[in-house]
């Protein structure tokens, strides 16, 4: 380590002073994680361009504050005029104090990689360039395998946050930015199948609920051990006594009715289940069915019950996102003030901020939720009563953590039920997925409507109809065939004569003259003619519009990557362009034959030739990194930009 590297003055400044923010290379950002625990961002190091290299310490340990040295006299001042601007722009935004914290570290990050990797960057073109290598040094990672592998969501965050602190710290419209910088495409949640179905989701929900009322029933009315109905098993008389795998018995004619257990003598050839030896039967009896039930009765917090009451608050959590089908963190950041129970079953019974969308949302659910909120609440009542430590009382979700203190619940605060015994066998649906599924569930009872479906999920339009139509793979199998079928169908009979493939011409260089779709023989002018096979409802040829070119006699491929990126290119086109047109109707008139004429056309080729094969996947992995035809290059990114516009628009 250098011995010019020092300590420096630091200002702890909330995010929630906005006009604070004098001297930024010695600030550090505080907040709180949405769990309640407090945060510190020293972001205020990268203002030196000489300082220590905590990249290794944060790895996996973002959540750590580490205060790092610098080198005083490597203070830039370029950078701190660049990270005042950045600090008052992302602050002034009402974010969340996570959101902000995500932000910072990812700041970080970039300009580790460039202070300790790059150049070193002082100026916007020092960035730009900096930035193409931390972009191809994350792309790398992303298709690792392991621990050093990122994921799309991990590299979208880092690419655009990045991207965004260059465009704050020199003041650059969204037009300066893009052409400097084209803004990375999130392909995770478009690539990524979901393997969950509705059959998965029924179990899991039946689950929570069956095991949110055996547990709360038994904390509320002293009940020890717990008798539970096993996933998955068709057996009566088991019984929860701990968190262990061992934990669950089957004790069957060993109570009273009023739940007191039956003398030794009487039960103890039933525990000849667990042992022979009547030392140890004596012993599982006393310290089971004797001491471990009056600790539970006695009001003492073990941890069997703290075990049981945070299973009650994961499992209502579940319960209660399968019927309000809300986003996640609105959910967690609900307090118990904002419920209306008159309300529920009936209309909107709460609200609350969400924050990425900038906008007040609202909760509705079917009346069946009220029985378990009800019964959540009581619960709640329940722990207030302990006085435990922690100020998260007001919150609705809380669970009882470390040093029984009382925790907000959080999105990591599942694992130890996760691996529970209780759940062997049951597919776990993650919250996000119960949201696409509840989505599901809208869109096949309403037939497709999906304004209904915006209305549930307080989202836009464009944003169900691009995050939550999808359904699990198998259905989506079945479905997608009959809608192939009757599409296929539907296109033969508007624009052609009969089922069968119409050809094209294929070309060589001296017969042809080029065009944006492909190349045309039209070499003397004659007028536009549609092929042979297509009928008065196809569209008409005209040179005018290339995307007509595809239905003409005259139009025609030349077998090589050039021609091949041209039609795959205008494919891009066509999609964007009724992304955001949103016409259903003219999709199925005029988007829809193109893009069937073009699958047809490149599949003509590939039985023509096998190097077509390569030329096409050559192409579709340029379209796929947003490398597209030279003609269609800037149409396309106009109707990104647009497109984007379109959702913000839409949004507010």
């Amino acid at each position: 380590m250098s011995n010019s590297f020092s300590d420096r003055q630091l200002i702890e400044i909330s995010t929630k002073q906005i006009e604070d923010i004098v001297d930024p290379q010695y600030t550090v950002i505080v907040g709180s994680r949405s769990d309640g625990a407090s945060f510190k961002v020293d972001i205020g190091r990268v203002c030196y361009i000489n300082r220590e290299n905590d990249s290794g310490h944060f790895r996996n340990k973002t959540k750590s504050y580490i205060t790092g040295l610098v080198d005083k006299s490597t203070l830039s001042i370029e950078r701190v005029e660049w990270l005042r601007r950045y600090l008052r722009e992302i602050l002034q935004k009402g974010l969340r104090d996570e959101t902000v914290r995500g932000h910072l570290h990812n700041v970080r990050y970039f300009f580790d990689f460039c202070d300790f990797e790059g150049s070193k960057p002082l100026t916007l073109d020092d960035l730009a360039s900096n930035y193409k290598y931390y972009q191809v040094n994350l792309y790398q990672k992303a298709r690792l395998s392991g621990a050093k592998s990122i994921s799309a969501t991990t590299l979208y965050s880092k690419l655009n946050t990045a991207r965004d602190f260059i465009k704050i710290a020199y003041n650059l419209s969204d037009i300066d930015i893009l052409s400097i910088i084209p803004k990375h495409r999130h392909m995770g949640y478009n690539s990524k199948e979901r393997d969950s179905s509705l059959e998965d989701f029924k179990n899991f929900l039946q689950i929570c609920i069956t095991y949110f009322n055996e547990f709360s029933y038994a904390i509320l009315n002293k009940i020890y051990p717990i008798p539970i109905t096993l996933a998955k098993s068709s057996g009566n008389d088991y019984y929860w006594d701990s968190t262990r795998s061992s934990g669950i018995k089957k004790l069957p004619s060993c109570f009273y009715n009023s739940g007191e257990p039956l003398p030794f003598e009487k039960v103890k050839n039933i525990l000849s289940n667990y042992s022979n030896c009547e030392y140890a039967k004596k012993k599982f009896y006393q310290n089971t069915l004797i001491n471990n039930r009056n600790i539970w009765i006695n009001e003492n917090l073990d941890s069997r019950k703290i075990y049981a009451y945070n299973l009650c608050t994961y499992c209502f959590y579940y319960i209660y996102l399968a019927f309000t089908a809300a986003n996640i963190q609105p959910t967690l950041d609900l307090k118990i003030s904002d419920l209306n129970l008159e309300n529920l079953g009936l209309s909107t019974f709460a609200r609350k901020h969400k924050y990425r969308a900038g906008r007040q949302i609202e909760f509705s659910a079917p009346s069946h939720l009220k029985r378990y909120l009800i019964q959540y609440l009581k619960l709640r009542e329940w722990v207030d009563s302990l006085h435990l430590l922690g100020d998260c009382e007001e919150y609705l979700f809380v669970r009882i953590g470390e040093y029984r203190q009382l925790k907000r619940f959080a999105r990591g605060s599942v694992s130890s039920i996760d691996n529970s015994p209780l759940f062997k066998g049951i597919k776990r649906v993650t919250a996000r997925d119960i949201r696409n599924l509840c989505a599901e569930y809208y869109i096949k009872h309403s037939k497709g409507n999906l304004s209904l479906v915006a209305r549930k999920l307080n989202n836009s339009l464009t944003t169900v109809a691009k995050s939550y139509t999808s359904i699990d793979i198998e259905s989506q199998a079945i479905e997608m065939n009959h809608y192939h079928e009757k599409m296929i169908t539907a296109i033969f009979r508007s624009n052609r004569n009969n089922k069968q493939t119409i050809s094209i011409r294929t070309s060589t260089h001296y017969d042809t003259e080029k065009i944006p779709a492909g190349s045309c023989s039209n070499l003397s002018d004659n007028d536009p003619v549609k092929a042979v096979g297509f009928n008065n409802e196809a569209p008409n040829p005209s040179c005018a519009t290339f995307e007509s070119c595809l239905f003409c006699e005259f139009f025609a491929i030349h077998i090589d990557f050039e021609d091949i990126h041209k039609l795959l290119s205008l494919k891009e086109a066509l999609l964007k362009s009724s992304m955001i047109r949103n016409d259903p109707e003219h999709y199925l008139l005029s988007i829809e034959p193109s893009l069937f004429r073009i699958d047809e056309i490149i599949n003509i080729l590939k039985g023509k030739d096998n190097r077509v094969i390569e030329l096409v996947d050559d192409a579709e992995q340029k379209i796929k990194m947003r490398i597209y035809n030279e003609y269609w290059d800037e149409h396309i990114n106009f109707l990104t930009v647009a497109s984007e516009f379109n959702r913000k628009s839409l949004i507010l």
